[in-house]
């Protein structure tokens, strides 16, 4: 259910910087112009401001820099009409808080945000390094009702989903690693983490955590870091709205999760694949047990795996690996 102050940021944002009167509001939330005004000194306190002019009403001037609840709630587009929204401010990982929910019996789906997180993870257990910055730590919880092995797909549906959603609203061009690292110029951007928990036949949870680098300044990273990541700030010059695209990407990831749970994605995946894969044509290797694996990379099949031709041209199937890139 919304809450007063989400109906009112809705009802100034839908007006483009143009006065709303405040009988106007009062009569779409039902309530007084008193109330009217406690809620928007509410959002006062948490960093918005307005303009208020007789006889014309009011008119949003000033917007929150860091994550705020109330404004991703309003700026939701359709397809994330259903989405929970939560915001921790520091917290151990999205994903964790997501998986606790998850157990509580928290209604799906559910987007869990925070501003810093003190035990971010990325894959293969190692730790994403998740400062009060400016960046984006998400993640999205699902019930899909699908079996266990129709997620094969997910990460990667989901990530050029999300790649997609960075090159629109960033206007850059970034691309995806497989399985989940987005690049920008062979530098990581952003990792996407997926967990499930699955029964024999069915899959009764999954959450999609999502670490997007997006307002830190690199200039304060160590230089082993800035060799292999960077930062949409550093790839624009500019800070950016991390409100807008919060709520951007929710509603990418909602229409695409919807698209994944109808199967209907099989044939779009492939082609967004090779529209944004890192890896193809170039020589890649990855360690299985005690052996290098080496070869080209050729896309992925159906089931999401790496296709890697050998120097014989015979291909194999890589299903699960760390993949380096050679030349």
């Amino acid at each position: 259910m919304l809450t007063k102050e989400v109906m009112i940021l809705r009802e100034l944002l839908d007006a483009k910087n143009e006065f709303v009167s405040g009988n106007h509001i009062a009569e779409r939330l039902e309530t007084s112009r008193v109330a009217i005004w406690s809620h928007m000194e509410k959002l006062r306190s948490q960093g918005f401001d307005f303009e208020a002019v007789r006889s014309k009403g009011y008119r949003l001037t000033l917007y929150p820099d860091s994550l705020n609840e109330a404004l991703i709630r309003a700026l939701l587009p359709r397809s994330a009409k259903d989405l929970n929204v939560v915001l921790c401010d520091r917290i151990d990982s999205t994903n964790s808080e997501a998986e606790r929910l998850l157990a509580n019996g928290q209604e799906t789906p559910v987007l869990v945000l925070a501003r810093e997180q003190t035990e971010g993870r990325g894959r293969l257990g190692r730790q994403w390094h998740s400062p009060d910055n400016g960046n984006l730590y998400a993640s999205f919880a699902f019930r899909p009702e699908v079996s266990p092995a129709r997620l094969s797909t997910f990460t990667l549906w989901m990530g050029v989903n999300i790649c997609e959603c960075i090159n629109s609203f960033f206007r850059i061009e970034s691309n995806i690693k497989w399985p989940n690292d987005i690049h920008i110029d062979g530098r990581k951007v952003a990792g996407i983490l997926t967990e499930a928990r699955m029964d024999a036949d069915q899959t009764r949870d999954v959450v999609l955590g999502i670490g997007l680098n997006v307002n830190g300044d690199t200039s304060d990273w160590a230089q082993e870091l800035k060799v292999i990541a960077t930062s949409i700030r550093q790839e624009t010059g500019s800070a950016q709205d991390i409100n807008r695209f919060t709520a951007a990407l929710a509603g990418r990831v909602a229409l695409a999760y919807e698209q994944f749970v109808s199967d209907s994605h099989r044939a779009a995946l492939k082609e967004k694949w090779n529209t944004y894969d890192a890896l193809e044509g170039r020589e890649v290797s990855l360690l299985q047990g005690n052996d290098k694996i080496t070869g080209i990379a050729r896309g992925i099949d159906t089931q999401g795996a790496l296709v890697l031709e050998r120097e014989d041209g015979s291909k194999i199937l890589i299903r699960a690996g760390e993949v380096t890139i050679e030349k």
